[in-house]
């Protein structure tokens, strides 16, 4: 399961971040990392992106990125 898969409202825990670079690097300064648990707040119109809350971090992700976060509930 992905972060695109959770509904409005749900939360999970992160098991695994499939990217790569500055990607991966950007989101661990945001302390979006292994173990964190994130909650969907709101996709955007036609599903394009997911805002997701993790901590006191609001992060807004393309579909292609969202997809490449394992999440557990």
């Amino acid at each position: 399961m992905t972060v695109f898969n959770l509904r409005v409202g749900e939360s999970a825990n992160i098991t695994k971040i499939a990217l790569l670079g500055s990607a991966k690097k950007r989101l661990n300064s945001l302390g979006i990392t292994v173990g964190s648990s994130v909650t969907v707040l709101a996709y955007s119109l036609f599903n394009s992106g997911v805002l997701i809350s993790c901590g006191a971090v609001r992060v807004g992700l393309r579909k292609n990125l969202a997809n490449l976060i394992e999440v557990k509930k």
